[in-house]
């Protein structure tokens, strides 16, 4: 799932760009049971986004903290979990 329409004129590497696109992908992923998965894709998006700004390249630590903003848990590979509090 490419990140580049979400980017807004900011410049990556393509290096980067992959990582944030399959860091998106993930996200989105784990979000297909949610009922407007397509409504948060941008926020999460822009979530990756600025956890590249701040030095982050692991995909999965992008996916984990892009899906900690939406209240969702990123822990397990199956189907998101509404995060308990």
């Amino acid at each position: 799932m490419p990140i580049r329409p979400h980017l807004s004129g900011a410049a990556f590497g393509p290096e980067v760009i992959t990582t944030m696109s399959s860091a998106l992908e993930e996200a989105c992923r784990r979000l297909e049971a949610e009922p407007r998965p397509g409504l948060m894709k941008e926020t999460i998006a822009g979530r990756i986004i600025e956890l590249v700004r701040q030095g982050e390249r692991d995909p999965k630590k992008l996916s984990a903290g892009a899906l900690a903003d939406t209240g969702m848990s990123p822990v397990s590979d199956g189907p998101p979990q509404p995060t308990v509090v």
